[in-house]
This record gives structure tokens, sequence and C-alpha cells, in this order.
């Protein structure tokens, strides 16, 4: 009880700082204000930050709070850090929010040390310190100046020397703690192959397995039938495990299979957002989306996998054999239900995870998992710093995909809701909210952040079109992920064998409707609106919009369903595209947030509006509004809220918590000469070797001439 005591004064006290509820009026009129920066604000809290520090990690060796707590601590005390601080001044003193007000004539001069202004009293008065950056006092003394002397006070050596240090480990801090996390991925490595589940694969299929897999929407053996056939018919219960290895080799080769296909999908992605950028940036974007995969890899490998399925075990994957080591899921007891919150196992594939099946299951979300890391790539191209961009690959592949990814499929609350009459719980079969609204919605927020491209709006508003240079790699790129869908949404099963998973074949097809639905109907809609020509590159959008939108409802719909959802979503990313371009004034080189964010949007719901019940895994059936169970599509608004708020609000906070400490944007004189070079060291197309004109004859005019010239 001290302790959130000591924690709730430590924030009272920070608040105080910033604001008083009854106030103190600044006298006079104001000649001038300036307002502090997230650092100047850092330094004016830093005693107290230094020691909620301090008491958090006596927490994490004591066991005084979990970790959310802690984490909520931490996010509590940089939103307070970030509100607004400014100093006021008038000709009859200087004011601090509406905290204090101390006149001029209480003082005698002002020294300058550093960072650190203070004001130096006269008798009877107490000194006042103010904190403002070196390199804005040029901009803030000539308000002291007409009022006090200003002196300032040699530094001494030690503190330039730590000035220089501290400035040096600020320019390097994104790669000391990507090295630091590389360090530790690689000791956890080392360490990591020890006690196992079934690292052989030779203990996977068992009879208890049998128990879980239905064949036409049944159970088709009890525990009791297996336990009666191992006395009294051996052969039997021998053949029923050969039965279920084999099952589980089928389903371990489709969900591989289909897995190498999504990862495939990353060079479509690589070569849709180089297309539709500049060729001055044409390397810097490919690279991040080269790179996404590896980065993104690791940090999923570290605790992205760990966060999303650690608890998964604990209700069965009986496609891969029920995953029974993932067993650690934080949750909270609400109306006698618990409510999964976040795995906690199976960090670095280490602790007893060294599976076959769990191996499976890795490899196959985490090219998920670069999907969605791979889409705000494209919304943020073309004004980006590498250093950043590789901080957000650790921080999307561990955080914002799996948190989420939890709630949806690792079994989290969200799909928990069926325990409070809500349809069977909010549904995403292949991903429409989990990869791409989170794709999309950080996208968004990192684009706001960002800011938009040098010249992409004009004094008026107005929006000017940036073409991309090669809309022939931009198609060539919708191809091969219209390809790759084909393991995205039926690799979704986690199997091809039993549970209901033979309706394989009419996911690939709704998948093929709805992508090709939605090129036409883009198609269309352009040709019949604005510049009354088919625009290539919505052909192409139109195409990944419709693949977007049946993402989510394509295990539970009919052919017709997915025609019409993908229908909309042709129509919808053309719409969608114009509005967050001219009224939102956000600037998307690739049309990611309309394609993956909002068509994401549009696939969560159409769960609940055209699930026809038809499809059965393992018991598992689904109705939406139109087939006669409006519940489920409250369960899917609640899911698609839950996804925009989570999503872009973390990411809001990473972005511009990264651009006030380290800068999130190259500079303007790098922006416009091209990424390339500055950023990589290289360009994406180098010219041709150097030109030298041929050895002409004097008079060419000759050459060829009649009379033999």
């Amino acid at each position: 009880m001290f302790v959130w005591l000591l924690i709730g004064c430590f924030f009272m006290m920070m608040l105080v700082r910033i604001g008083l509820p009854f106030g103190v009026k600044a006298s006079g009129r104001d000649v001038g204000k300036f307002a502090l920066t997230f650092r100047e604000r850092m330094l004016m809290h830093r005693v107290n930050m230094y020691a909620l520090s301090a008491l958090l990690i006596l927490g994490v060796v004591g066991h005084w709070f979990s970790t959310p707590v802690e984490i909520a601590f931490i996010l509590l005390s940089l939103g307070i850090v970030n509100l607004p601080m400014r100093y006021a001044f008038t000709p009859e003193g200087i004011a601090c929010n509406n905290v204090l007000f101390r006149r001029w004539k209480e003082f005698e001069y002002v020294r300058i040390h550093g960072a650190y202004l203070t004001l130096m009293p006269r008798n009877g008065y107490a000194a006042l310190k103010l904190v403002v950056a070196t390199s804005r006092h040029q901009e803030v003394l000539p308000y002291f100046q007409r009022y006090l002397p200003v002196r300032n006070e040699a530094l001494p050596p030690w503190y330039k020397r730590l000035q220089m240090s501290l400035l040096w480990m600020r320019r390097r801090l994104p790669t000391m703690l990507l090295g630091a996390l590389l360090l530790i991925a690689t000791v956890f490595l080392v360490t990591g192959c020890g006690e196992a589940t079934d690292p052989s694969g030779l203990g996977t299929a068992n009879q208890s397995n049998l128990t879980k897999v239905t064949a036409n929407g049944t159970t088709t053996i009890s525990q009791k039938d297996l336990n009666t056939a191992k006395t009294s018919e051996p052969f039997a219960y021998n053949l029923a495990l050969l039965v279920d290895e084999n099952r589980l080799g089928i389903n371990f080769t489709w969900t591989l299979v289909t897995g190498y296909l999504v990862m495939f999908m990353q060079a479509g992605f690589a070569l849709v957002e180089t297309g539709l950028c500049r060729g001055k940036n044409a390397g810097h974007t490919m690279a991040m989306n080269f790179m996404v995969y590896g980065l993104g890899m690791i940090g999923y490998f570290i605790a992205g996998f760990a966060f999303q399925f650690g608890g998964i075990g604990l209700l069965g994957v009986a496609n891969l054999g029920g995953l029974a080591p993932l067993t650690n899921e934080l949750t909270i007891n609400i109306g006698g239900h618990p409510w999964g919150l976040i795995g906690y196992k199976g960090f670095f594939l280490s602790d007893g995870t060294y599976d076959v099946g769990i191996a499976v299951m890795f490899l196959f979300q985490m090219v998920f998992m670069d999907t969605t890391a791979t889409i705000p790539t494209g919304a943020m191209a073309e004004r980006w710093k590498w250093s950043a961009f590789c901080v957000y690959s650790l921080f999307v592949s561990t955080l914002v995909y799996p948190v989420f990814g939890n709630w949806a499929w690792g079994g989290g609350w969200l799909s928990q809701l069926g325990n409070v009459g809500l349809g069977k719980g909010y549904i995403d079969f292949a991903g429409s909210g989990v990869v791409h609204a989170v794709g999309g919605w950080c996208a968004l927020a990192g684009a706001i952040v960002l800011g938009p491209r040098l010249g992409k709006y004009n004094r008026d508003g107005s929006a000017n079109t940036i073409p991309g240079h090669n809309m022939v790699l931009a198609l060539l790129g919708c191809f091969i992920l219209a390809f790759g869908w084909f393991g995205f949404n039926p690799g979704s099963t986690l199997g091809a064998s039993a549970n209901g998973n033979l309706r394989i074949g009419l996911i690939a097809v709704d998948t093929m409707l709805s992508g090709a639905f939605g090129s036409v109907a883009a198609m269309i809609y352009t040709w019949l609106t604005g510049a009354k020509k088919p625009d290539i590159g919505m052909m192409g959008n139109g195409l990944l919009a419709g693949l977007v939108a049946i993402t989510a409802p394509s295990g539970y719909v009919s052919p017709v369903g997915a025609a019409i959802i993908g229908i909309v979503a042709g129509v919808l990313v053309v719409v969608a595209a114009g509005f967050i371009e001219k009224v939102l004034k956000v600037d998307d080189p690739v049309g990611a947030i309309a394609v993956h964010g909002v068509n994401g949007l549009w696939g969560q719901l159409s769960v609940g509006l055209f699930a026809d019940g038809l499809a059965n895994y393992g018991g598992l059936q689904v109705r939406g509004l139109f087939f006669g169970d409006p519940s489920q599509i409250v369960a899917q608004i609640i899911g698609a809220v839950t996804c925009f708020v989570y999503v872009f609000g973390i990411s809001w906070v990473f972005f511009t918590l990264y651009k006030r400490i380290f800068g999130l944007r190259v500079s303007a004189e790098t922006e416009l000469k091209g990424l390339d070079i500055p950023e990589m060291g290289g360009l994406g197309y180098n010219p041709d070797a150097e030109y030298y004109p041929p050895k002409l004859p004097a008079d060419i005019s000759t050459v060829g001439a009649g009379g033999g010239a």
C-alpha cells in the first residue's frame, strides 16, 4: 500500500507542476509565450521520473506489480510529460502555466548554466530555476534581457564532455538498442533448445487428439471408445494412431506450403510499393520491404509469438496436434468468465516450446505478421528515416500485431464474446482485421505523424498527384499478391484433413471471385467518374481491396456473397482513397490505408452480415445478420472498434515519441534529392556506364552516298 501511495504522490507532483485546479493568474498583459519541448518537459520532471524508474525496477525484482500495471505506469508518466507547459512573459513578471507567477523585482539577474536558466533572487526571495534547451536560448533570452541582466556561466570541462557524450549516445541510441536486442536474442537462441514436448515429431500423434477431431460435423471417436479399443482391439487402436499421424502429416504439409505462398507475397508488396513510388526512392522502398521480413521475424521470434499464442494450448489446435506446451495466458475474471489479455510463453521458442507442431504454427503466423508489418512502409514511403523504420519493425512485430492477434486468435477476450451471447465471438477467419486492418491503422497513425511529402499539397489545401514511376512493376506485384492469397485464406484452416477443412476449395474460389469483382468494380467506377478513364493504379488496388475484404469472411460465405463483398470493396477503395487524400489531408503514396485499413474494416463487418452458417470447423458454425443471427454483427463491430482504438492509439504514441526524441523524417534536402543515396548509400536504378561517343568521319554527310565515297 505504501508503494502505491508513493507512486500516486509522484504522479500528483508531476500534475501539480503542470497545472492547479484553482490556478495562479499572471499580472499584466502578455508580451510573449514560450512552449516547452518534450525534452525540456522531461528535464522538468526528471527527479520524479528517476524515482518512478527506480521503484519499477525494484518492483520487477520484488514482483510487486504485474507487467500490465508497470506498462500502465510508464504510459501514464509519459502521458503527463506530454501535457503542454509554457512560460508566459509580462512586464510585471514571468508565469509557468497557471502554477506560479514571479515578479521581475524579486530577482537580480539570470544565470545561464547549460539548459538551466536560474533567476537569482534578491534578499528575502527564492531562486527560480527554469529549463530551456541550449539550442533555443536565442529564441527565449531576449524576453529576459528586457527586464534582467543575463550572465552566461562558463560550463566546466566535465559538463561539456558529458554533453558531448550524451549527444553521441542520442545519435546512436537506435543502433545500440537494436544491437542489444539482437545480442539478447542470440543468448536465448543458444539456450533455447532445452527440454521440449516433441522436438522429434514422434509423439505428437496420440489417441487424445482424435477425440477433438470431427468428421461430418460430429465427434466420431470418444475417449471411452479409445480406452476400450486399447485393451480389446489393440490393432484398431494402433491403426487409429497411424490415422492420426497421417492426418497431422497432411495438415502440417498443407499449412507449411500455404505459409510459403504467403511469404512470397512479400515480393508482391515490394513490387507494388516500389512501382507506385518515384524512381529516386526505388532502392529505399524495395529495401524496406526486404528488411521488414528479417527484422520483423526477429521481433516475433523474441516476444511476438509468445504474446500472441502463449496460451493457445489451453484451447487446443486439433489440426496441429493441440499445441499443448503453450499454456500461459494472462486473464482477468469478469462475470464468472476468464477473459484473456495476452500470452506469455514461447519467448525465443524456448521454455518447452521446441516442438514440431509449434514450429508449424510459428512459421505460418510469422509470415502473416510480416504482411501486417509491410503495409505501413507503403503509406510512409519516400520520406522515412531508415533507422526509424528498423525500430518500427521490431515495435510492430512485438506489440502491435501480437496483442490484437491474441485477442482475436490466441484465445483472448474478443474470441470469447460468445460467452455473453454475442454470436460465436469475434470471428476473423484469415485476418481482414488481425492482419490488414492492423497494418492499415498503424499506417494511418504513421502517415499522420510523419506528414505529407514535399509538394503534395498546395497552400490552399488542394492535393497534387505524384505518380508512381513504374506501373508495370505495380500491377505485376498485384498479380503476385493475388497468387499468394491462395495460401493466405485457404491456409488459415491450418489443415486439409477432417474438422470441416474440405472447404479449402470453396475458400479459394471465394478469394478469387472477390479479388476479380473488386478489380472490375474499381475500373468501372473510375471509368464512369473523375477523368472518365479507367485508372491503372486503382485496378490493382481494387483487386487488393477485394482480397483484403474477403480475408475475414472467406471461410464462412458463399461465392455469391464473396462477389458482393468484392464489388463493395472495389468501389470503397476508390472513395476512401480520395477521402483520405483530399479531406483528411493524409499523404499515402500507395493507397495502403484505403486498401488495408478501410477494406480490412469492411471485411470484419462482412462476417457479421454474410456468414451463412453452412461452414462447420470442428463444430464451429457462424451465421451473420442476413442469415438469422444479429448478435454476430455486434461482436464484429466490437472487434473492429477495438482494433482501431488499440492499433491507432499505440502506433500514434510510438511514432510521436520517436519523432520527438530521435526524429522520424529525413531532411527536406534528402527528400528532394531522393532517399537512395543519403539513406541507403546506393541507387535503386544505377545509370549506365559512362558514355563514350564513337569516332565519326570528318564529313559524315558523304558516308554511304552515291559515288563510292
